[in-house]
């Protein structure tokens, strides 16, 4: 049977591109099986999009819209479509010249037969920075589980990276970046899967449909969307399960588009939640992956011991890569080779 329920997720914090996806399915139970969703791989400010497509209904043909950032590119204007094919496909389309001055672009797909996906980007030259690797690989998602009516929904999460504060949102489906509310936060502590339960707000109440998303600043992201009717068993004060060993409480880079060998610091707050001293000794910060953008060394001590509980704050001097791009440098917190933390950082340079 076709699921016709809606999902939509925001990528941010990466100053190229966001990601908001709205695919329309809604099962008799109000659950999600799979949503088709698209992804952006390569912009041209002003000129072109490549996307990717991911679960979608196969051999199916969808018109592609665009049109400016608020309408969902409801009746916008058309920039081509797409046959689904297998349910994976990769396609670009021009943007419309009445667009290509705008800074913030809509973009959907949607099928005769009902089934649409939609998303936004930034009209900003680059290749979107890779998603972080998340355990068992595959991207983050979010299941629902059970559901009390205007009061509470219990969620599954699944493939989550680890060490990495969520924000949690929760609104309408229909609008929700006009009308979602952030509700908490919540560490995916050693990553993986946990369930959690979210308490509705007050704004939602009676609201048929509601979308709750989960995203981190490192630009991990999750969603899903439910239909307001109690269901199955909703858990009762519950506590995340992850044990997080350190939290990011802060991530700081330079948020404007950077020049070639532009000087700047990275820096994090990062909180000791371990329940022991990270002793100077055998605790250091280092460079784990991506693209070094480090002045000096790959692994650094800690300068001074930091108590569980307490806080310190990690500054690296660094120099931005000297062509266009989007860059990524991974850097953790080790213990005797175990990560205790990640330390993702991603800067645009133009």
């Amino acid at each position: 049977m076709k699921l016709n329920f809606l999902s939509r997720v925001s990528r941010f914090f990466a100053a190229v591109s966001a990601a908001v996806i709205l695919a329309g399915s809604l099962a008799q139970a109000g659950f999600a099986a799979a949503v088709p969703l698209f992804s952006f791989t390569a912009i041209k400010a002003g000129e072109s999009v490549t996307v990717k497509g991911e679960n979608f209904p196969k051999n199916t043909d969808f018109t592609v819209r665009m049109d400016v950032f608020g309408n969902l590119a409801v009746g916008g204007p058309i920039v081509g479509s797409v046959n689904s094919g297998s349910g994976t496909f990769e396609a670009t389309f021009n943007i419309p010249s009445s667009l290509k001055n705008e800074k913030t672009l809509a973009m959907r797909m949607d099928s005769a037969s009902g089934w649409y996906s939609y998303n936004w980007f930034t009209n900003q030259t680059s290749a979107p920075s890779p998603t972080p690797n998340p355990v068992g690989g595959g991207k983050p998602f979010i299941d629902v589980v059970a559901v009390d009516k205007n009061k509470a929904v219990t969620l599954q999460a699944g493939r989550f990276p680890a060490n990495q504060t969520f924000t949690i949102r929760v609104g309408p489906f229909q609008d929700f970046f006009k009308k979602y509310v952030v509700t908490g936060t919540i560490n995916s502590g050693s990553g993986g899967s946990f369930k959690f339960t979210v308490q509705l707000p007050a704004e939602v109440k009676d609201v048929e449909m509601i979308t709750v998303r989960l995203d981190s600043n490192s630009g991990a992201y999750a969603f899903n969307a439910f239909k307001n009717v109690s269901s199955g068993t909703v858990v009762v004060n519950p506590t995340p399960t992850p044990s997080a060993k350190c939290e990011v409480s802060a991530a700081t880079v330079p948020s404007h588009t950077m020049k070639p060998r532009e000087d700047f610091d990275a820096v994090w707050t990062v909180k000791n939640n371990t329940g022991r001293t990270w002793e100077m000794q055998s605790v250091d910060y280092k460079f784990v992956s991506g693209t070094e953008m480090q002045k000096y060394g790959k692994a650094f001590d800690f300068k001074a011991t930091v108590k569980s509980g307490e806080s310190i704050k990690i500054v690296v001097d660094m120099l931005a890569p000297d062509k266009a791009g989007t860059y990524t440098a991974n850097w953790a917190i080790v213990e005797s080779g175990s990560t205790l933390c990640s330390l993702p950082i991603t800067v645009v340079v133009k």
